[in-house]
């Protein structure tokens, strides 16, 4: 399943927020009516009109439009202002809510209407009503009225239609496309399966590259028939190999590279080892392991005589060869002899 990210973008949203581990966040109509209060005094201080709201016993969905770039701080302002009301009269510590809020931007208008009966659509769904606006916290229900709720929308919507098989189809489809921003228009990813992304790359790479296009770690884990904890820990060692490789970037160390240099494996570990300080060879034997690392030293340092004193180290410390300095210098740079046959 691909993880929508926030946009951030003027225009129409659905939002959605959950109390923590699904628990009540309204026991009354007070409750109920506090939230929609303290609603009503973000509006006015940022801006924004409700165009559908349906409040649940244990969640919330609003359709909002907002005309200025602050969903995140009117949101944050409203859930925060809610939890101090609802941990003060109940006596209670600790978050209220599950999470930071979910918000799908609206980039199609056609959606709109649908949106609008999906939402009010939920305590029939829930089973605590049989037609849209009898549900009492809901906004086609018209039991409370200010000045942030538009009842446009409501009001051009025929609710005796239920909403059938298509159309549920459709609001799944539009929640989880992946949106970008260009030139100021947001426009629809073109949908990239994960298949796409293990055929072009090592699976350390495809697993990051997909998480950052919005899968998330369990469906990568299901699509590679790997546990959820094994996608973690692949995840955490490769993002700690791109992190060294950047330390070491930052420090100059491939000042022999352009500076456009990408992660390079093998350049990593090589002058990791030939540049890079103790604790920097002790992570890089971790997260590539002995092995590796071995290999590549063998292949690309161990005959280099600039090295001596260093490889004489890496092999003693680090790959427990009982060898002496002498070992080294009498080794031919294997790097030398593939030079010299090339210009020969």
């Amino acid at each position: 399943m691909v993880r929508r990210l926030r946009v951030d973008q003027i225009g129409f949203y659905h939002i959605l927020n959950r109390g923590v581990d699904r628990n009540t966040i309204y026991h009354d109509d007070k409750d109920f009516l506090k939230f929609l209060e303290i609603m009503q005094d973000a509006s006015v201080e940022y801006g924004f009109e409700i165009y559908s709201y349906c409040l649940m016993s244990n969640h919330y969905h609003l359709l909002l439009k907002i005309t200025k770039l602050n969903l995140s701080a009117l949101m944050q302002k409203v859930n925060s202002r809610y939890s101090i009301y609802f941990n003060k009269k109940y006596n209670r510590v600790g978050p209220l809510w599950q999470g930071r809020f979910k918000s799908w931007y609206v980039y199609d208008e056609n959606y709109l209407q649908t949106l609008v009966r999906y939402i009010e659509y939920n305590p029939i769904k829930a089973g605590i009503s049989t037609k849209i606006g009898e549900y009492k916290w809901s906004m086609s229900s018209y039991n409370f009225k200010c000045s942030m709720l538009n009842f446009e929308l409501l009001e051009n919507i025929d609710f005796a239609k239920e909403l059938d098989e298509k159309e549920l189809k459709r609001i799944d489809e539009f929640l989880s496309k992946k949106l970008d921003i260009q030139d100021d228009v947001v426009v629809v990813k073109e949908a990239k399966d994960l298949k796409y992304y293990f055929d072009r790359y090592n699976t350390e790479q495809a697993i990051l590259k997909a998480v950052k296009y919005g899968y998330t770690q369990s469906s990568i884990a299901k699509f590679l028939n790997l546990s959820n904890a094994a996608i973690s820990k692949t995840l955490k060692t490769y993002k700690q190999k791109l992190n060294l490789f950047d330390k070491l970037k930052n420090k100059g160390l491939f000042w022999s590279y352009s500076k456009d240099l990408e992660y390079n494996e093998n350049l990593l570990i090589e002058h990791t080892l030939k540049y890079a300080d103790f604790d920097d060879i002790v992570l890089l034997l971790t997260l590539f392991g002995k092995r590796r690392v071995k290999k590549v030293w063998e292949k690309t340092m161990k005959s280099d005589k600039r090295f001596i004193k260093i490889n004489l180290m890496i092999a003693r410390v680090f790959f427990g060869m009982d060898v002496e300095s002498s070992y080294f210098k009498g080794m031919k740079n294997e790097r030398f002899e593939k030079l010299k046959l090339l210009t020969s």
